[in-house]
């Protein structure tokens, strides 16, 4: 099944709002929460999850002076795949003055599941954006543990047309064993945030907050400055440590 998502939001007298939203089968988005000059934008899914061949194309505008928190309604699941990998491709766009928390549940990859992620960022300088992207191994309820055929995710952020950062997250099992000295030791999920501010010493003050409140929060953490930006790296137990943590570094943004 192939899936498109656009939409487009815009700032008026009454705060943020959606101008434009066009969705197809199985996502839908929900009337926003609204608080201020603020609102929660919620993707939800009719499916269980994404299956062989399934392909989304999704679209994300946030138009200047826009407030907005992205969320989705809970973790999407990726079956098995047979022959045709799924794939999830989304192109987001913050315009001016804009403030953006793009903050999804995580996908949890079935065993025997190839699933392949690209995600295009175009930025303006003087906007504010946090972006999160988290990794999880598998139904651990399950006793599935790195049994997928491949996960693969690319990130790439621009800053006023300049790429500064990109990220390639490469899960291959059958090649790689993560669990070992030198790769991510016991751990099992790993989760990656990146935060764009206004200017770089508000950055720098950001950085060293994070240090001081979340470096015995997770059981592997690491912050530093990119080219524009701060990027985050976690290595958890579980995707819902990381996904906590990540939602409390939102409230500093």
């Amino acid at each position: 099944m192939k899936s498109q998502l656009y939409l487009e939001t815009q700032s008026g007298q009454n705060g943020t709002y959606i101008k434009d939203v066009y969705f197809t089968s199985p996502y839908k988005i929900m009337s926003p929460f609204k608080e201020g000059q603020h609102i929660d934008i919620m993707l939800m899914s009719a499916s269980a999850g994404m299956l062989d061949g399934d392909c989304f194309q999704g679209k994300l505008v946030f138009g200047e002076n826009s407030d907005v928190t992205y969320l989705s309604q809970s973790y999407e699941k990726v079956f098995r795949t047979k022959g045709n990998p799924t794939v999830k491709n989304l192109d987001i766009q913050v315009d001016s003055k804009t403030k953006v928390k793009y903050l999804p549940y995580p996908m949890i990859p079935f065993g025997g599941s190839d699933f392949l992620s690209e995600t295009k960022v175009h930025l303006k300088e003087d906007a504010v954006f946090l972006y999160g992207d988290i990794f999880t191994c598998g139904r651990t309820g399950m006793g599935e543990y790195f049994q997928m055929k491949r996960y693969e995710s690319k990130t790439k952020i621009y800053v006023e047309d300049k790429l500064v950062f990109a990220d390639h997250t490469l899960i291959f099992p059958k090649k790689f064993h993560y669990n070992k000295l030198g790769m991510w030791n016991s751990y099992t999920h790993n989760g990656m945030l990146y935060l764009h501010m206004k200017s770089r010493e508000e950055e720098q003050k950001l950085i060293e907050t994070i240090r001081e409140q979340f470096s015995k929060e997770t059981g592997l953490f690491g912050v530093s400055a990119c080219d524009s930006g701060i990027v985050v790296r976690v290595l958890a137990m579980s995707g819902e440590q990381i996904y906590d943590v990540f939602q409390k570094m939102a409230k500093l943004v």
